[in-house]
């Protein structure tokens, strides 16, 4: 081990970086060029580092940061395009699971600085601890039904839970994005700071000497007066046709936003014309269920089921074809309509037999 500045450089890979501080653990996503995504070899020694070689001074009280390297991006996701490649989406969503869930449970407190894009598999590994740092650079979104996947690593959870009626399921099934303050205002940051006080904040968390004092630094960091939610306007519409019930369906929803005609209508229109019509009812179904659950590790666990079906099928490869590797953007959806997914199609997904069981304690 090397020392860096005032901390001690932990066992570290090209991307990812691990310095250790007296009360913090400073863990760098060092993969700049393309938008720190998510690998395999990431997340696993993320999860080694936890279990394995926790924090020497402070094992369960130690501040975690969580940064991604440069300016541009937390963190854009998994690597989709390598996860395909190499054929590990499997492995890579067992893996990401289970260091999700152990964020979420873990004690120690985890402050992820949002600095650009946070997407899919970055939500993963940031939303489930205690902070969750905004700039006016943050980008949220869960665009996975538009690469012939859902919202997954405990979204069915979460969303649901937003504060602002209907607002989870809009985010899930159109992949809207959301930036800087109006993450904080939906709940899904807790705190709100300038990037030119980014490295300050940084810099001080790091230098914290006793664990309690992490919110108090926060806090000093904080903007107190948010600027103006942005979907304030819109949150009638939201609620109004996305609201979860017994009886929405996708259909509905597409109904209710073509007799509304508004422009943020047609672009919520827009955006579900691109997703694959099979996962947009799976989010749906997802949502459904995930409200009614008493806990995370039940939806975590729903999803590592729908997830092995779809692992099982074409889509998602169909997705990542047209999106990422031949960059049509034409996907062939299969089904190509909301209305081929059929009932009973879509139970297949939620049917557990002859599934591996999802299991967060599983020997490391």
């Amino acid at each position: 081990m090397g020392r860096d500045s005032n901390g001690v450089a932990e066992e570290s890979i090209d991307s990812l970086q691990v310095v250790n501080y007296p009360c913090t653990r400073l863990i760098t996503l060092n993969r700049p060029d393309v938008l720190n995504a998510l690998s395999l070899e990431m997340a696993q020694h993320i999860l080694w580092l936890h279990l394995k070689k926790p924090h020497p001074y402070f094992p369960r009280d130690a501040i975690y940061i969580l940064k991604g390297a440069g300016n541009k991006s937390f963190c854009a996701g998994g690597d989709i395009r390598a996860i395909v490649a190499n054929g590990t989406l499997f492995p890579f969503l067992n893996m990401t699971y289970r260091l999700n869930y152990y964020i979420r449970t873990m004690p120690n407190p985890q402050v992820s600085l949002w600095n650009g894009y946070v997407m899919g598999g970055g939500v993963g590994v940031s939303i489930h601890g205690r902070y969750r740092v905004a700039s006016e650079r943050a980008l949220f979104a869960m665009p996975e039904t538009l690469i012939g996947m859902f919202p997954d690593i405990g979204a069915s959870w979460f969303l649901p839970r937003l504060p602002f009626r209907g607002l989870g399921l809009y985010l899930g099934l159109t992949g809207a994005r959301l930036k800087g303050a109006d993450v904080v205002h939906t709940g899904l940051a807790t705190h709100y700071v300038p990037s030119e006080k980014f490295n300050q904040l940084e810099e001080s968390l790091c230098q914290i000497d006793d664990p309690s004092k992490v919110e108090p630094c926060l806090e000093e960091f904080a903007v107190k007066q948010l600027p103006q939610f942005t979907l304030e306007p819109h949150c009638k519409l939201i609620e109004d046709i996305f609201t979860l019930k017994d009886t929405t369906t996708v259909e509905g929803i597409i109904d209710a936003l073509s007799a509304d005609g508004s422009d943020f209508a047609k672009e919520a229109l827009k955006q579900l014309d691109k997703a694959s019509p099979t996962c947009l009812k799976i989010t749906l179904e997802l949502m459904r269920k995930g409200a009614a659950l008493k806990t995370m590790r039940e939806a975590m666990s729903m999803e590592y089921n729908v997830i092995q079906r779809i692992a099982q099928g074409n889509e998602f490869n169909i997705g990542v074809k047209a999106l990422l590797i031949d960059k049509t953007k034409e996907p062939q959806w299969d089904p190509k309509t909301l209305q081929e997914v059929t009932p009973s199609y879509l139970e297949h997904f939620f049917s557990n037999e002859g599934l591996l069981p999802w299991d967060p304690e599983a020997a490391f």
